[in-house]
């Protein structure tokens, strides 16, 4: 598979966490199945050619909303695949963009329509960047506030700087990012503890569940299992394999 991703800068990287393009050429790329990691936000695929699996299911539209990352799901890209989308923060997609009726949706359908006709991933990438620009309100003062309380979840701090009690942000929660605010703090506990397993594979497990902050290995493993269906161990032998295979290129 050949996969290109960019990280939005300024503004835009408060909404946005990556644009991205990724295509599966038949006789140089074998199709394949790639998991996608939960991490509380949301994303729109443009299916550009070829068949594509969301969880075992065909993806039937051209347009592919994905309104919340709750559990890992995995994709597989048939030959000849191509799609690009963008991913957005937790709670940061703007929820015109998957109303029916809406304004957005006949702004995607155009932009659906330009992207079918280029093939190179960097006119792709670059056309994502600019609609996300200029039609992703920047400067919403309701989406600062949002922000800012996703932020405090994810540090255990609910509702303390808004003078809102605990059942109007659970309310909140479920509507911005399909989950409580509890659920929400485990899943970006265990988001943030494979990105540092990235970093070190070969990290003691005992050692790297109490620096994560669970509270044993035990711990852990039943929290990624729930969230990743795989266990820390599983993972960390992947990602040294991994590094395995390009230290031999």
């Amino acid at each position: 598979m050949d996969f290109r991703i960019i990280k939005p800068k300024k503004k835009l990287a408060d909404h946005v966490q990556a644009i991205w393009s990724a295509k599966v050429v038949k006789g140089l790329h074998d199709s394949t199945s790639k998991p996608l990691y939960c991490d509380g936000g949301s994303g729109v695929t443009f299916l550009l050619r070829g068949e594509v699996c969301m969880a075992g299911e065909p993806i039937e539209t051209p347009i592919y909303f994905q309104q919340y990352s709750k559990q890992t799901q995995f994709i597989e890209l048939g030959e000849n695949a191509e799609l690009c989308g963008m991913r957005f923060h937790p709670g940061m997609m703007p929820s015109s963009l998957f109303s029916d009726g809406s304004s957005s949706q006949a702004l995607l359908s155009e932009l659906y329509t330009q992207l079918t006709t280029q093939t190179k991933h960097s006119t792709l990438l670059s056309t994502l960047y600019r609609w996300c620009s200029h039609n992703i309100e920047l400067n919403n003062p309701s989406f600062t506030k949002r922000s800012s309380l996703i932020h405090l979840a994810t540090n255990g701090k609910i509702g303390e700087q808004f003078q809102q009690s605990q059942r109007q942000v659970e309310r909140q929660f479920r509507e911005w990012i399909g989950m409580s605010p509890k659920y929400f703090q485990r899943l970006r506990r265990v988001h943030s503890s494979v990105a540092k397993l990235r970093e070190n594979p070969n990290v003691s497990l005992s050692d790297f569940a109490y620096a994560q902050g669970f509270s044993d290995q035990a711990h852990m493993t039943r929290e990624f299992k729930t969230f990743l269906l795989t266990t820390p161990g599983e993972l960390s032998v992947r990602l040294k394999g991994k590094i395995n295979t390009s230290n031999h290129r």
